[in-house]
């Protein structure tokens, strides 16, 4: 509802000092057609709009009949606006103005020289400040490209209630600017010429002094300009001496401009030391360290370092001298030093205990064999040939850790039986496999023949038989046992093509034959 009141009742010059001064009018009158003259609001914030209608002033309707009023705008940051005899006061309270009650007026003037004054009160409170931090949209973008030795587009960040501020990772040549009047935070500058291509991701943070936190973040990326790579050794110990086996003193390189992420791809680890080494960063340090290989020989080896960079590449060296403490090579036989059987036989695989050493080399071996190795045992396995006759001694050699070597012996000793016992071969007698007629051959009680990739065994008398295939590496490849008198034939077929042995063995005798599967 609007207020009609008359200013010769309300507004009436009650000071005396204004009642010497100025004559009041008895006609004119007011309406305050929006806001309220006596008003509470925080520093800061806006004031309810205040709209006052002057009437019966005598004048022309589009006269302004105000004589003097206070300075809204310098005082309070308000703003005044008359349209004819309506005056508008709105704005926001000026946010420095301390807390208090504030008094301010307008003075109107009628067609007679009479006057009339309006009086309003501001009761300011002091406003709790709120941390804040936002970017200034009328600067620079937050997320830049730039050039090395280029500047950037400023740019601006508008803060409320900090105590403490942090601008992280900015590239070279960068700098920040803290304006307290304007409450601002500004990132200006030109990046140094001599930065790589990188992307910068840097964050600006304020706290107030409850240490609450604001933070925005943005990235500068910088295309690379004349940046040099460069890696060099910093550790006081450019030459070192190590026993084998031992960790080295840990080597510092010192490098520049060189992107480092967590595989460090822009290293290249090289050089002829051996053993189990780790890298690690730290600022711009590359740090190695490790143990060196027990079996390394004595000698001067090389750590090389290649930095890899946009513009070039550099590398870094640092020796040690690898020493070793005198140590006895041994090869022992630990099972089956010494073996007796027939030409064509399996052996009984053969132990080697090895000692401080290592490339197990053997020779002199009747026939073919295997060589395992496992940990610091070498275990022999084989097939004696059937033209093997007498003692052989086989000799496994290694080489020892100071480039001595050590070797063992073992005896198999190849013995071919009577004739009345003697072993037999068996091979198809037509190349024909669909004809071929099954060839056989007595073993006492015991038959056995083989045609068309079909082995048969015929007892005619019970009998415990074992039946026993080998390829020409000596591996059992198929095996078979029969106690009942019968006759049993197993299909070779499935194996792979080329030339086998066929052992066969009864209470009486033991025989072998070679057999080729098709």
């Amino acid at each position: 509802m609007k207020k009609l009141v008359s200013l010769a009742i309300v507004l009436f010059f009650a000071a005396t000092a204004f009642a010497e001064e100025y004559v009041a009018s008895q006609k004119i009158t007011q309406q305050v057609l929006s806001g309220e003259l006596s008003q509470t609001v925080y520093a800061g914030d806006e004031i309810k709009p205040v709209t006052i209608l002057y009437e019966n002033t005598g004048l022309d309707e589009n006269v302004v009949p105000e004589y003097s009023s206070t300075n809204f705008l310098e005082n309070f940051g308000l703003s005044k606006r008359w349209v004819g005899s309506r005056c508008e006061i709105a704005g926001e309270m000026r946010d420095d103005i301390p807390a208090g009650t504030y008094n301010a007026f307008i003075v109107v003037r009628d067609n007679e020289g009479k006057f009339a004054k309006t009086e309003f009160e501001f009761t300011v409170l002091e406003k709790e400040k709120t941390l804040s931090l936002k970017w200034n949209e009328s600067s620079g973008n937050v997320n830049q490209t730039v050039t090395a030795g280029t500047s950037i587009t400023p740019i601006v960040f508008d803060y409320e209630g900090l105590t403490r501020y942090s601008v992280s990772e900015l590239p070279p040549g960068l700098t920040k600017t803290l304006d307290s009047k304007k409450q601002k935070i500004m990132i200006t500058g030109t990046v140094n010429s001599n930065v790589m291509s990188r992307d910068y991701e840097y964050k600006v943070t304020v706290w107030n002094e409850k240490d609450d936190e604001k933070s925005v973040s943005g990235t500068i990326a910088v295309v690379g300009g004349q940046a040099r790579t460069s890696i060099k050794l910093f550790s006081d110990n450019t030459s070192q001496e190590v026993l084998a086996g031992n960790e080295i003193e840990p080597v510092v390189f010192e490098f520049a401009n060189v992107r480092v992420d967590e595989s460090l791809s822009s290293f290249k680890f090289e050089g002829s030391l051996k053993g189990s080494f780790a890298y690690s960063v730290e600022g711009n340090k590359l740090t190695c360290s490790g143990t060196v290989d027990e079996n390394s020989k004595g000698g001067l080896y090389t750590i090389r370092i290649i930095a890899i960079g946009e513009n070039n590449n550099d590398t870094a060296f640092a020796n040690v001298e690898v020493t070793r403490e005198s140590v006895e090579t041994k090869v022992t036989v630990v099972q089956n030093e010494s073996q007796t059987l027939s030409p064509g036989d399996s052996i009984k695989p053969i132990v080697f205990k090895i000692e401080n050493g290592s490339n197990p080399q053997l020779t002199n071996f009747p026939g073919s064999y295997g060589l395992k190795k496992d940990g610091n045992t070498v275990t022999i396995t084989g097939l004696v040939e059937e033209s093997a006759k007498g003692p052989y001694e086989i000799e496994l050699t290694v080489t020892g850790a100071n480039n001595n070597a050590a070797s063992a012996k073992a005896t198999i000793n190849v013995v071919i039986e009577s004739s009345s016992s003697s072993s037999s071969n068996i091979e198809e007698s037509s190349s024909s496999e669909q004809t071929t007629e099954i060839v056989t051959v007595a073993m006492n009680t015991v038959k056995f023949g083989y045609a068309n990739n079909v082995l048969t065994v015929a007892m005619p008398t019970p009998s415990m038989v074992c039946v026993q295939v080998f390829d020409m590496m000596g591996h059992l490849v198929e095996s078979f046992a029969e106690t009942e008198a019968s006759s049993k034939s197993i299909s070779l077929a499935h194996l792979t093509k080329g030339n086998y042995v066929v052992r066969i063995e009864s209470a009486r005798s033991v025989r072998t034959a070679r057999i080729l599967v098709k």
